[in-house]
């Protein structure tokens, strides 16, 4: 969990991720995965967060591209060593994805039932503006 799938850009490659994971599924198996929904990577874009905890030290900042449909974190991150602090960068991406999308990566996977959607924290359907949902989806039981 903790949105992978988002960290896979290229809807023909989250298909090929769904095709691997089907064909190595037991009959009946339940796949289960979780996204940030596109609602919330837009409504961080442009906020800067911080995280501190003993030795660790983490800025960041996020951006969403609406012509990509791609949100990217960029980090600064500092780590105590000893009597003193290494500093490091990265950069993340993510594709916010529709659910229908999602969905229709699913059935070209092979999925044929529909995943199942739930809310973040509860056994319920999503809200509307949702910032994680999650999904269940079943291979077919021979």
């Amino acid at each position: 969990c903790l949105d992978s799938v988002n960290y896979v850009t290229r809807y023909e490659d989250l298909v090929e991720c769904f095709r691997r994971v089907h064909l190595f599924l037991e009959p009946g198996g339940v796949f289960l995965f979780d996204i940030n929904t596109e609602y919330k990577l837009r409504s961080i874009s442009g906020q800067a967060f911080i995280s501190e905890a003993e030795g660790a030290y983490c800025a960041w900042r996020a951006s969403f591209s609406e012509k990509r449909s791609i949100c990217r974190y960029d980090f600064d991150l500092f780590v105590q060593e000893e009597d003193h602090w290494n500093r490091f960068f990265e950069t993340h991406f993510e594709r916010a994805y529709k659910v229908d999308e999602l969905k229709s990566a699913l059935r070209e996977a092979g999925f044929s039932k529909e995943p199942v959607l739930y809310g973040e924290l509860r056994l319920k359907p999503p809200e509307i503006n949702a910032g994680r949902i999650f999904f269940a989806a079943q291979k077919e039981k021979k």
